[in-house]
């Protein structure tokens, strides 16, 4: 599963990995469409309660920047 948001030509995604030790990794990726500069940062959730904050918590975020959810 994959969440991606868009705002002019900016883009913000989520993917979501699990681990070798049984965690779950939230790994959220940004940058410029059509740029070759960006950034990313992996959050480590030990249970899925976890990854569901880290997520609501982004897409408040997310919202609150003027970005809309787009359809993957």
């Amino acid at each position: 599963m994959a969440l991606s948001w868009g705002k002019d030509n900016r883009y913000y995604k989520l993917l979501f990995q699990p681990t070798l030790f049984g965690t779950m990794d939230v790994i959220c990726v940004w940058g410029r469409v059509g740029g070759n500069l960006g950034g990313y940062k992996v959050i480590s959730c030990d249970t899925e309660k976890d990854v569901e904050l880290s997520v609501n918590n982004i897409k408040q975020k997310r919202k609150y920047r003027g970005y809309t959810l787009l359809e993957v």
